[in-house]
């Protein structure tokens, strides 16, 4: 048994009726279409919030990252405040600087003297 509503009444009111009843399923449909457009495209879409979210994680790990390099670096900077031997090892090694009273020997390939160029008679 089918149970709803019944309408009776006049062709005109049946015909009212259903002309009702599509333009609120037309508006429904509009509303619908509108918002789906306004979901894809736009500031505030799907897209560009997902894009966004993307993003956002990127520069979290890219943050963390920094964060860890600073560390390391903060300990690096400590180190050269404290340790003076590692200092003098970074002068010697990068700057070729020498302590007064030594001397130092270099060892490496040798260049001999370009050969002279025979004299035009």
């Amino acid at each position: 048994m089918r149970t709803g509503r019944v309408i009776s009444g006049t062709q005109e009111e049946l015909a009212e009726a259903r002309a009702a009843r599509k333009r609120r399923l037309i508006f429904i449909g509009l509303l619908v279409t509108v918002l789906a457009l306004l979901s894809v495209g736009g500031n505030r879409s799907l897209i560009r919030i997902y894009q966004m979210s993307k993003t956002r994680t990127e520069l979290h790990r890219e943050i963390g990252r920094l964060k860890q390099l600073n560390q390391e670096l903060g300990g690096e900077v400590q180190s050269f405040r404290t340790d003076p031997a590692r200092v003098e090892a970074i002068a010697r090694e990068e700057l070729g600087l020498v302590k007064p009273g030594e001397v130092v020997y270099k060892f490496g390939l040798t260049r001999h003297p370009p050969t002279p160029l025979p004299t035009p008679r």
